[in-house]
């Protein structure tokens, strides 16, 4: 049917004589209005409308994608940051430039290199407490283990903030501060198990060959006994042989740390060697190079006196089977000197200091 020159069409499912929307264009309905002319410019500018209003979307499309990219990139330094200031305990690796740099030699059980499943790392429990103070702090801290002459060079020099774990001696505050003295630590004599000694004096040890790591601390204390008995010392560039040497009768005694020659003994898995007693007590500690800046030393006692005042560095000692030797209150003893009992014999440390201008002496 046609209607004013409208068509309609029926739908299959409409009722009969229902008239649909008309199909025609709008350019065939205006010319019943409006001039030909008029009709075609109107005709024109509706369908402009039209494409434009179906194309806006599609040019807006990238502007709504854009802040999903923005977000995958922009957190990216955030996230480096971050991981600058977190403690790196693992050697040879510099923190950024707010962080603080350690060097130490492999010195079990207080400092020691481990495998793990992301790598090498330095454990222990003297590198567990300067990464407590570190974080305390707000800096990151690195570990380098190195051979102990060169590990005191970097600090003499600079290119390290700190060094552990080491004795406090007079000839060493030339170019070191120590902090307050943080564990006890002993001296003595390690012999085969049929040996029936028992260190008092070094009478006790007169004519026996006695293995010794050195150069070291270590060793000038034993020239220092040298001197008052007769004794051969038997020096070695390591800690193991001596303790292998001792194992196979080949020496008498190992003059060394308690606690060192004992993890030792564990780690070789040596069975016939005890020790016998010792001869004098040493607190261990951390100290700075005299380069270091004074704000970050001061910043890291502070941190160190809380974490004895919370008990933090007595728990961490005691799951090394070790004792705090951080002083109770200030005054109760001079900061870092050796404390502790000694045998009747003991030699005054300024008697071993060893040699100031090499400076190469260890624990």
């Amino acid at each position: 049917m046609q209607r004013h020159g409208w068509s309609t069409a029926r739908a299959g499912n409409e009722a009969p004589g229902r008239d649909r929307i008309p199909v025609r264009p709008v350019a065939r309905v205006l010319p019943c209005v409006l001039p030909r002319g008029w009709a075609c410019l109107l005709a024109c500018v509706a369908a402009w409308v039209l494409m434009m209003a179906q194309a806006m979307p599609v040019a807006a499309q990238p502007d709504q994608t854009q802040p999903d990219q923005t977000q995958q990139v922009q957190p990216q330094p955030d996230q480096i940051q971050a991981e600058q200031v977190q403690p790196v305990p693992v050697r040879g690796v510099r923190p950024g430039p707010t962080g603080l740099v350690f060097v130490a030699q492999q010195y079990p059980p207080f400092n020691y290199m481990e495998r793990t499943d992301t790598g090498e790392q330095l454990a222990g429990p003297m590198p567990e407490i300067i990464g407590m103070a570190c974080r305390r702090m707000g800096v990151g801290c690195a570990f380098r283990l190195l051979p102990w002459a060169r590990a005191q060079q970097e600090v003499r020099n600079g290119a390290a903030d700190g060094i552990f774990t080491i004795g406090h001696v007079p000839e060493r505050e030339t170019w070191l501060h120590f902090c307050p003295p943080l564990v006890r630590a002993e001296y003595g004599f390690f012999v085969r198990m049929e040996n029936p000694l028992r260190y008092v004096t070094p009478r006790d040890v007169a004519g026996y060959r006695v293995g010794v790591y050195g150069p070291s601390l270590t060793a000038d204390i034993l020239n220092q006994l040298a001197r008052q008995v007769p004794m051969t010392v038997d020096a070695a560039p390591d800690n193991d042989s001596g303790f292998l040497k001792l194992a196979q009768g080949r020496i008498d005694a190992v003059f060394s740390n308690r606690e060192n020659g004992l993890a030792i003994i564990a780690q070789l898995r040596i069975a016939n060697l005890r020790y016998a007693g010792w001869h004098n007590r040493l607190d261990y500690t951390i100290a700075f190079s005299r380069h270091a800046a004074p704000e970050a030393v001061a910043a890291f006692e502070a941190a160190l006196r809380d974490l004895h005042r919370e008990g933090e560095l007595q728990r961490c000692l005691a799951r090394y089977g070790l004792q705090s030797a951080y002083p109770e209150a200030d005054g109760d003893r001079r900061r870092g000197r050796p404390q502790g009992g000694m045998s009747p014999a003991f030699v005054p440390m300024a008697d071993f200091a060893g040699d100031p201008a090499s400076g190469m002496l260890t624990d």
